[in-house]
């Protein structure tokens, strides 16, 4: 099973070094390609566990730690058993869907009966 604690630690610490060769204090002296091949040997563990996550973190790309940190527990209760995978995928899937489809759900029921009493409207 992938180690939750080594993609924690190794996404931060990608995260800072992309952004201190982004600001010129580290890894002065490689151009692009450099940098990620350097990174590519540094953070072998995460390009090879969590290739999507260690994509996005050399990209630079926007990630909400927050979440990256809830689902690495997710998978971290995985492994010390304190809970299935079946109730872990429901607990992830229940927090999600209260975040992202719930609000689409409300805003088209809302459309939807916005719509229907302008039609009720003579």
């Amino acid at each position: 099973m992938k180690d939750p604690d080594k993609i924690w630690e190794e996404a931060n610490a990608l995260k800072k070094d992309r952004h201190e060769w982004k600001m010129g204090i580290n890894f002065k002296a490689c151009n692009e390609l450099e940098f990620k091949a350097e990174m590519e040997t540094k953070y072998a563990y995460l390009k090879t566990c969590s290739f999507c996550i260690y994509t996005n973190f050399l990209n630079g790309e926007n990630l909400e730690m927050d979440k990256l940190k809830y689902m690495l527990d997710m998978m971290r209760s995985l492994k010390d058993k304190k809970m299935s995978h079946e109730e872990a995928s429901k607990e992830v899937g229940a927090t999600f869907a209260e975040q992202y489809i719930k609000p689409l759900v409300d805003k088209l029921d809302k459309e939807k009966k916005e719509k229907e009493e302008k039609e009720k409207q003579p």
